[in-house]
């Protein structure tokens, strides 16, 4: 097996080649060090998955020049500081999974502009600021997690709007968020799971309409 460092610096060098792979897998080892800027290289990449090593540092700006990107796994690491508002170029994104990090900072807001994006995990980070309101256009999203962080403000309404038709599972919990539970939350025509525990809200549960929450299960 490559040392922690040979292997880090392999993905640097290619990077730097002609050779550009469509696809890197890395995950469940012990690399550790930085995310190197040559990733912006990467132009052909659809696919990077670096879950549970133990990378530290930031995510560089030039990662997020890698427009082929369809699936992002940075799950399970020591990442820190903040997600750039560049992800919202990532158009044929699909999957992003960046949890269990020190992830801190704002969520950006160009994470609506993504209308392929189908999972999104942001949980047991260290992100501060309010929900975007932006996130009532991600029309394809079907996992939605961002439990366990530091974030305020209200829930937005557009959260259970009929354009989040494919949300199955929306994870709010341990955060401190306040205010009052959203009037349409029921709404969610495919909602299975939905955690607000452990926040700060208020004010009177909404009524359950008649039809609404069909397949909740928890």
């Amino acid at each position: 097996m490559a040392s922690l460092s040979s292997t880090i610096a392999t993905l640097s060098h290619l990077a730097t080649t002609q050779y550009i792979p469509g696809a890197f897998l890395i995950y469940e080892n012990k690399l550790q060090g930085t995310l190197p800027t040559e990733l912006g290289n990467m132009n052909s990449l659809t696919w990077i998955d670096m879950e549970d090593n133990r990378v530290v540092g930031t995510i560089p700006e030039e990662f997020y020049t890698n427009l082929e990107l369809e699936e992002v796994i940075f799950k399970n690491n020591s990442l820190s500081g903040p997600i750039s508002n560049q992800i919202g170029n990532l158009s044929r994104l699909q999957t992003f999974w960046a949890s269990f990090n020190q992830l801190s900072q704002t969520i950006p807001s160009s994470f609506g502009s993504l209308s392929n994006l189908a999972e999104l995990e942001l949980q047991h980070n260290k992100l501060t600021g309010t929900i975007p309101q932006e996130f009532s256009q991600m029309d394809s999203i079907e996992f939605l997690s961002m439990e366990s962080n530091i974030l305020t403000g209200t829930i937005p309404s557009g959260l259970f709007g009929i354009n989040l038709a494919a949300l199955r599972i929306l994870y709010l919990n341990d955060n401190k968020l306040t205010g009052s539970i959203p009037e349409n939350y029921g709404q969610s025509p495919r909602l299975k799971d939905l955690w607000l525990n452990d926040n700060l809200l208020t004010g009177v549960l909404p009524i359950i309409a008649e039809g609404e929450f069909l397949f909740l299960g928890e």
